[in-house]
């Protein structure tokens, strides 16, 4: 509940939003198989293709660094891996200023509307509370307590992921608390938060690797259980992507149907869609994490990307984007950075973010 922010804005929308709350325990507590059933149904499909950075992964931001406490920062971070700590950052601001607030309920007693209690403002009213059900002993002392963050933070993490996060952030924040406004708060904060992506394999984004075809042997290869074909040197690369944004490959080499002069012809532009357990929501969030943005998006924000990405192609590139922009042909398109080359032949060097296999980065 959002109160020590906007508290005198949000007072009466905040109350209700509490109180609306209480039913949809039972309700939420049937959903809580659903996004195991979904995570795995992706392992199975996808099993050998995992990579071990979680979806939405970032360094917090010099702000975020300034502005939540450390022990916060961290709690955050360890919490929230699985799901995007940013958000439960955001949300520990929109609430009570990660634990700063002087409003009642914070530190003691229950806040001013009779409902909430601790940092994340969780409701400890009713049999069972929200509390009763998703409070947990984060730091294990025997304790489970929404005045302790160790305890609350994590216990916010699993009710937004039994809410839908991270396939659906809207929903789950929605259900956090029942307003638009609180919805929009709350991303606003978890933007600014975020800082630089972590790359595929734990490598910043712009870690970029320089391969060649050391054999001068055989550049195409399918992806893992696809018909689709690439250059090989970027299967590592589009494989982790797929697990990562839970999505699915369409195009990659192709001689006909694309521009010539893009990196269809050289297999080295993929075209991708929400696979299993995916959503446009995480195939945006992708095409954000790698330096898609709505200011450089009629260009591709070509230039402008951070290594090994020359060109993405989404919302306000013509042809490419959500279903709400381009109808039918929704995709993401992503290219990757290489030396000149003809249509139907490899380039000599291409830029990757995962190094060959068998290989280590430096």
């Amino acid at each position: 509940m959002p109160a020590p922010l906007a508290a005198a804005g949000g007072a009466r929308a905040a109350a209700l939003a509490w109180s609306q709350r209480r039913w949809l325990v039972w309700l939420l507590l049937g959903l809580l198989a659903l996004p195991v059933l979904i995570a795995a149904l992706s392992m199975g499909m996808l099993g050998s293709m995992q990579s071990t950075a979680p979806v939405g992964s970032f360094a917090p931001s010099a702000f975020a660094l300034r502005d939540i406490p450390p022990d916060y920062l961290r709690t955050y971070q360890s919490a929230g891996a699985a799901v995007g700590w940013e958000y439960l950052a955001a949300i520990g601001k929109v609430e009570t200023d990660h634990g700063r607030s002087r409003a009642r309920g914070v530190r003691a007693g229950v806040n001013a509307f009779g409902c909430c209690s601790g940092p994340m403002q969780f409701s400890v009213v009713g049999k069972p509370s929200t509390w009763d059900s998703y409070g947990v002993d984060g730091n294990h002392d025997g304790k489970t307590s929404p005045f302790d963050p160790a305890d609350a933070i994590p216990a916010a993490a699993a009710y937004l992921q039994a809410s839908g996060a991270p396939v659906d952030w809207d929903a789950a924040i929605f259900s956090y608390n029942h307003a638009a406004w609180y919805v929009a708060e709350v991303k606003e904060w978890a933007e600014r938060y975020r800082g630089a992506a972590t790359g595929i394999g734990g490598l910043p984004a712009g870690s970029a690797i320089s391969q060649g075809l050391a054999d001068g042997g055989r550049w195409l290869s399918p992806l893992p259980g696809t018909a689709t074909v690439c250059d090989r040197r970027i299967v590592p690369d589009v494989v982790a992507l797929l697990q990562r944004y839970r999505m699915a490959a369409g195009d990659c080499f192709s001689l006909a149907g694309h521009a010539q002069a893009g990196e269809h012809p050289l297999g080295l532009g993929i075209d991708l869609v929400p696979g299993p357990g995916g959503s446009w929501d995480l195939v945006a969030q992708a095409a954000r994490d790698f330096g898609w943005r709505p200011a450089c998006a009629s260009t591709g924000c070509a230039g402008l990307l951070p290594s090994p990405f020359r060109f993405i192609g989404y919302n306000g590139y013509p042809g490419h984007g959500d279903p709400a922009h381009v109808g039918g042909n929704a995709h993401l398109h992503l290219s990757w950075q290489h030396t000149p080359a003809m249509p139907g032949s490899p380039a000599a060097r291409v830029q990757t973010l995962l190094s060959p296999p068998g290989e280590q980065h430096p």
